[in-house]
């Protein structure tokens, strides 16, 4: 581990707490900042500068321990004033550079792919935002018969976000009937924004000159309860077991508290949807997150958008004590490589 020896003194200790912390997970005394660093001052110097730290609550101590473990404010203080950049490793490069050369029809493959990797490489949780349906546009429906009444309808938007749903006539539809049904509907929606789309049918059907309005009213049945239906934006969550063996989740009500959260994960999802206008990776530290069942973690996560600007979010769920300059580096860069995959796809 190496410091910048531009920062003050008082940077440079907080920066090595900060590190050694999320590198040997046990509380940093200043022996051991001194041993490992090198500082052109004594021990007592150091325990002095870590008495102030203390005092401005950037750092503070375990009742068991002499050490010191970084707070939530020193971590934010550390990530907004002192973090800088981290290279990743040619391993790593590599990795990032594979998903952005992913090829598939499927979008969620490529999203799943970047989950794992990120997974892989940070040893957190990784989250993926994964946008609604009807944040897209149309591009054509299939209608795949099961029986006269009920039918498959296979809705692909503009982006390649690909969704199905049953869907069930009120009336009996004969072959022919059905292909009817699906060329009026690629024919009337082709281009359009999926959330407009039910409002445009209604007002093609007040304005019909044609007082046979069947197929319409067929129509607006079927984005009533076919793939059309808006939902909520939902998540990937990869390698949660990960977060769970870290020392911090021994503890059974901290375990208890994120279990939680995984499984009601309402709240991970807006915490991601407020980000999505960012320009760079957001940090939700600790006490920041609003959910009690999600302030022993931090959250880190960018936008990733195709060119139609569909948006979603990718990101790492871990416990505070983590290596910020490398996940921050991470998280960027794979955002990225899901960005330009999915641009290029288009």
């Amino acid at each position: 581990m190496s410091l910048t020896h531009s920062k003050s003194r008082s940077h440079r200790i907080l920066e090595a707490i900060i590190l050694s912390y999320a590198e040997e997970g046990n509380p940093i005394g200043s022996e051991f900042l001194w041993e490992q660093y090198r500082f052109d001052v004594s021990p007592a110097t150091i325990r002095n500068v870590m008495a102030e730290l203390e005092i401005q609550g950037l750092i503070t101590h375990p009742h068991t321990s002499a050490g010191r473990v970084p707070t939530d404010l020193g971590y934010r203080y550390y990530v907004d004033v002192l973090m800088e950049p981290l290279r990743l490793n040619p391993d790593e490069e590599l990795k990032v550079e594979g998903l952005s050369r992913t090829r598939s029809d499927d979008p969620l493959y490529l999203l799943e792919q970047a989950a794992e990797t990120l997974s892989e490489l940070t040893q957190d949780a990784a989250v993926v935002l994964v946008p609604h349906v009807a944040q897209g546009t149309f591009l054509h429906v299939k209608l795949l018969p099961i029986s006269e009444r009920q039918m498959v309808a296979v809705l692909v938007t503009g982006e390649g976000l690909v969704k199905h749903a049953n869907f069930s006539a009120e009336e009996p539809l004969k072959k022919e009937e059905m292909e009817k049904l699906e060329s009026f509907l690629n024919q009337e929606l082709s281009g359009m924004p999926l959330d407009k789309v039910f409002d445009h049918l209604k007002e093609v059907r007040a304005q019909s000159a044609d007082p046979d309005t069947k197929r319409i009213d067929q129509a607006l049945q079927l984005l009533q309860q076919g793939p059309f239906i808006q939902e909520a934006a939902t998540l990937i969550l990869e390698g949660t077991s990960n977060i769970l063996r870290a020392p911090e989740f021994r503890d059974m009500e901290r375990t208890r508290r994120l279990l939680l959260a995984l499984e009601n994960q309402e709240d991970l999802v807006q915490i991601l949807l407020r980000d999505l206008g960012a320009d760079d990776v957001k940090l939700h530290i600790g006490l920041e997150n609003k959910p009690s069942s999600l302030q022993d973690c931090t959250i880190a996560a960018a936008p990733y958008r195709s060119r139609m600007g569909i948006a979603g979010a990718i990101g790492v769920l871990g416990p505070t004590r983590m290596n910020y300059p490398r996940v921050t580096s991470l998280v960027a860069r794979i955002a990225q490589a899901v960005t330009r995959a999915l641009q290029e796809r288009e």
